[in-house]
């Protein structure tokens, strides 16, 4: 599928079809992918909570407001989650840029001291609001590439956080749920949706918007 199509025709689904199913090595596969969008610094704080099985889906039924039946008829649904703990990982991620020859060993440890002096830097807030912008940008990528494999899509931000945190054991100081994502094979069509165009979106060069 080319990207126009794919972004064209995403479109959020209210119910799956129960009998299709999305192996997990296609699921990790679509998942590898969405984890080439950018993040900054290339520090990567989204992880994924895959559900795929009815008894754990079964323990978002109360948490999603009118959203139980796509997470219960999808064929995996994907907790993504902002790591506000990220720099834990720093270490890992280096080693492999030296592994892969992106990174000169000489220069490792200098990137880990400036990438842990820029995080020590901020504040809880804006480590919060960058995390949150990078675990964003990975969700949209897993979308199109889901809709690319013949997949459909869900995405869900009105939910009970906490109650979620609760239900799978996470750290709520830790990781911060960002979008819950239903993933499977569309068992009815679309409801249409418009767009605004651009006359309300665009401006030029700081000019005013025009409307």
């Amino acid at each position: 599928m080319e990207l126009t199509q794919a972004i064209q025709q995403r479109k959020t689904i209210k119910a799956f079809d129960r009998n299709a199913k999305i192996s997990r090595a296609e699921l990790e596969e679509m998942l590898n992918l969405a984890q080439l969008a950018p993040s900054k610094a290339n520090l990567q704080p989204w992880r994924f909570m895959v559900l795929d099985s009815p008894e754990q889906k079964s323990l978002l039924n109360g948490k999603v407001a009118f959203n139980e039946l796509p997470c219960e008829t999808a064929s995996a649904v994907v907790l993504i989650l902002a790591d506000l703990h990220y720099p834990q990982l720093l270490s890992d991620i280096l080693d492999l840029a030296v592994e892969k020859g992106y990174l000169h060993p000489a220069t490792r440890q200098n990137s880990f001291e400036f990438l842990s002096n820029m995080h020590n830097s901020q504040t809880p807030q804006q480590i919060r609001d960058q995390v949150l912008i990078d675990s964003s940008l990975v969700s949209m990528q897993l979308m199109l590439i889901a809709k690319d494999r013949g997949y459909d899509s869900h995405a869900i931000g009105i939910f009970d956080r906490e109650a979620v945190l609760n239900s799978f054991n996470l750290d709520g100081e830790r990781y911060v749920p960002v979008m819950i994502l239903a993933l499977g094979k569309a068992a009815a069509q679309p409801i249409p949706s418009v767009r605004l165009p651009l006359d309300y979106t665009l401006a030029y060069n700081g000019e005013p918007f025009k409307k």
